[in-house]
This record gives structure tokens, C-alpha cells and sequence, in this order.
């Protein structure tokens, strides 16, 4: 089943456009892979970042939830958010709904997952890691930033 312009509901034409939209993305999505990246390096370093404002990043980096099958979910989240880079740009330069539809499938398992990790440190590890919140966090503005793009492309003819 696909969607139509003509399924969707009429809303209200947004004061912003998918140009600046898209930059929002990519500036969250570095300022992501920036943070991931810094936890990935750090992981195989076996270094614990320091911990200024939540305390427990040794917590939550050390627990068996910080990898899957060995592989540090910060890495998983570096390629993550350089995924995200690349479908924007992709969107941008070729103006197909083909990137919105996957950034926005993307997005929203990232952000399906971002919860089920803030439920990780506050309900099982009772801990909480300052990178982590940060990138789950940014998670979520890319994600509302992608739904809104989304949204756009259905505006403009």
C-alpha cells in the first residue's frame, strides 16, 4: 500500500522550508556521529569518559546493554548517524521522496531505540551517562526535524 499526496490530511503550510529543515538535520547528525564517534574511540581505548554532570557513565558503559555481539552501540550509532548524513544530502541534491521516506524510516527506529535506552539507565542500570543522554537526545530532534521535512514534502509542488 502506498501513500498519496491526496491521502493525506491538509495542514497548515509551515513557516520554514525543507532547505532549512535539512540543514538542521545534518549540523544534529555531525554533532551526533561527533559523540558516538568520541564514545566508539574511547570504548576500544577501554576508557571511561569523565562524568561532570550525570554520574554513572562508568555504569552504563561497562554494562552488558553497552554492546551487542561485541560491537559498541556507540559505533552502531556513529554509522547511524553518518546514514542519516548521507540521506540528507542525497535528499537535497536529488529532491526525491524515495530519501525522505527512508530518513524518515530510519529516524524513527533510532528514536524507538533512544527510549528503550533511556529505559535501560533509569529503570534496570539506575545510572545515567551524559554522552548517551546527548545522543539520545539528538536522536529525537533529528527525528522531529525529519517528521517535519516529511511533512513539507507533501507542500511544495
Amino acid at each position: 500500500m502506498s501513500i498519496t499526496k491526496d491521502a493525506l490530511p491538509v495542514f497548515p503550510r509551515l513557516p520554514f522550508s525543507a532547505k532549512y529543515l535539512s540543514y538542521a538535520v545534518l549540523v544534529l547528525a555531525f554533532l551526533g556521529f561527533l559523540d558516538a564517534t568520541y564514545l566508539s574511540i574511547l570504548h576500544f581505548q577501554n576508557v571511561i569518559p569523565p562524568c561532570s554532570l550525570a554520574h554513572g557513565c562508568e555504569t552504563v558503559l561497562t554494562s552488558k546493554y553497552a554492546t551487542i555481539a561485541g560491537i559498541p552501540i556507540a559505533l552502531i550509532g556513529s554509522a547511524f548517524y553518518i546514514t542519516i548524513m548521507i540521506l540528507t544530502v542525497l535528499g537535497l541534491q536529488t529532491k526525491n521522496f524515495l530519501f525522505t521516506n527512508l530518513l524518515m524510516l530510519i529516524t524513527g527506529t533510532g528514536l524507538i531505540i533512544s527510549i528503550g535506552l533511556v529505559y535501560l539507565q533509569a529503570f534496570v542500570l539506575h545510572a545515567f551517562c551524559q554522552y548517551c543522554l546527548t545522543s539520545e537526545v539528538i536522536n529525537f530532534l533529528i527525528f522531529d526535524c525529519a517528521w517535519w521535512l516529511w511533512r513539507r514534502y507533501y507542500k511544495e509542488d
